[in-house]
């Protein structure tokens, strides 16, 4: 990038030597630019700012090989300079000749040894961001297979698969630690993107599954979970009326370390499992799930709310967060409707079963 910019601040110094008609180092300034844009060529460069920087490289040669063009035009050349600088110089005592020469050959040596050192060092950072872009390359494709796992496991969860959700888990948690966390450490900067989305997912299906199963510690058994699996067969009730509504907090998932930004994006995302779990609560007319369900969103969001500052992605979720909690709280009030409706007509319904007995009786 520095070398860049120098490429832009070289075409404007040129402009100003063009000024004074010296046409020498505008030539020496265009020639820079030109070693600079051809060693630039060994580079892979991705779309970004450094790709846009790079393409005003070769605008500013472009400017430069047009101010040499003009001032030909003018008549001012090299060849008139190098005559010029040769009268000029013809005037000089001969006795300064052997130091000139020495200075001379003390400056080649010092440019060639400098020149050699710029290219190693331009070498070295051109392996590295040769290393760090297949670090990029093999980090988005572990990305995609350990995101696959967690919002398979999401699935799982809503058709009530729990070992095939908890084993998807797991799988995506090995990913994380064994294959996308040794990058990062490598390498910083390659957090944000797709690790990050591969985290928060994590987190998100993480979430859920406590959520609706409890802690590690305290979550269901083989043989509570082939219970639960028997009772919802018998009963569509009972297929939305286990959830704990238990929320972990972000020491709790060692040993990954989530950032912040990380668990406030999962526990968002939760909020829209959260409200498809509400739906299958209200088809099967379980108004305590559904009650579970606007008690969770509704803390999450007066969580994030009470917060001084949140990062920028969260503010993007919030709104979703919003419509979820208002479709819950409708879903709940058109439930009580209805419970409210169905009590008074089977109190009606059993008072007009009594009367008429006493009548049949009478």
């Amino acid at each position: 990038g520095a070398c860049m910019g120098l490429c832009q601040d070289l075409s404007r110094y040129a402009m100003g030597r063009a000024c004074a008609r010296d046409i020498n180092s505008v030539q020496q300034a265009r020639d820079l630019v030109n070693q600079i844009l051809d060693y630039l060529l060994q580079f892979d460069f991705r779309n970004g700012n450094l790709r846009r920087k790079y393409d005003g490289t070769k605008y500013a040669l472009k400017s430069l090989e047009t101010l040499l063009y003009e001032l030909s035009v003018t008549g001012s050349s090299l060849e008139k300079v190098a005559v010029d600088t040769d009268a000029n110089a013809g005037g000089e005592r001969e006795s300064k000749k052997p130091r000139l020469e020495e200075e001379a050959n003390t400056a080649t040596a010092t440019a060639s040894t400098t020149t050699l050192t710029v290219e190693e060092e331009l070498t070295a950072l051109r392996q590295r961001m040769e290393h760090r872009d297949s670090l990029r390359e093999k980090l988005i494709k572990k990305c995609r297979d350990g995101q696959k796992m967690a919002k398979q496991a999401i699935y799982a969860l809503h058709r009530n698969d729990y070992k095939k959700s908890e084993s998807l888990i797991k799988d995506c948690e090995n990913c994380i630690i064994n294959e996308l966390l040794p990058i990062v450490e490598e390498e910083p900067p390659l957090r944000y993107g797709s690790f990050a989305a591969v985290i928060e997912e994590y987190a998100e299906a993480k979430l859920f599954y406590v959520w609706l199963l409890g802690k590690p510690t305290t979550a269901l058994t083989a043989d509570d979970k082939n219970k639960m699996d028997i009772e919802s067969e018998s009963s569509p009730k009972t297929t939305t009326g286990g959830a704990k509504g238990i929320l972990l907090l972000p020491h709790e998932f060692e040993p990954i370390q989530l950032q912040p930004e990380d668990y406030l994006g999962g526990v968002c995302d939760l909020t829209g499992e959260i409200g498809r779990y509400a739906v299958q609560c209200g088809t099967a007319r379980d108004y305590d799930g559904v009650s579970l369900c606007l008690e969770s969103n509704s803390i999450i969001l007066k969580s994030i709310q009470l917060l001084e500052r949140s990062p920028s992605s969260i503010n993007k979720k919030m709104d979703q967060l919003r419509k979820s909690v208002q479709k819950i709280e409708r879903m709940t009030y058109e439930m009580s409707l209805s419970k409210a409706a169905g009590m008074n007509i089977n109190s009606e319904v059993k008072t007009t079963t009594e009367s008429d007995v006493a009548d049949n009786a009478e």
